[in-house]
């Protein structure tokens, strides 16, 4: 994904390393700076997850397949399939959840 601001910084985003802590040149605002873009990240990622997991559940919904049949399409187990029918997504990752997606859009 590019960014169309041409103010964002174009190279790599440099943490200080653990010997540089007391280092005059890394302030607390910087720290603070690195705390609240991780933050946000996090934020970010979790309503991610949170958005492919509605996703996922609507298309299993939509598709309105039987247990054995998802497990053939998903190369699952009964029970992990059986939990995606019962709407726990806690164990699964985002990736998997895209994974799952796309095995049954084939």
């Amino acid at each position: 994904m590019q960014s169309t601001n041409n103010s964002s910084p174009r190279g790599v985003l440099s943490f200080p390393s653990a010997a540089r802590a007391s280092d005059a040149s890394a302030t607390q605002g910087d720290y603070a700076e690195i705390h609240e873009l991780c933050r946000d990240t996090n934020l970010a990622l979790q309503e991610l997850h949170h958005g492919i997991a509605n996703i996922f559940h609507d298309t299993l919904e939509k598709i309105d397949l039987d247990v054995w049949t998802l497990v053939q399409l998903l190369d699952e187990r009964p029970s992990v399939v059986q939990d995606l029918m019962d709407w726990e997504f806690d164990t699964l990752t985002t990736e998997m959840m895209i994974d799952y997606l796309e095995k049954l859009r084939r």
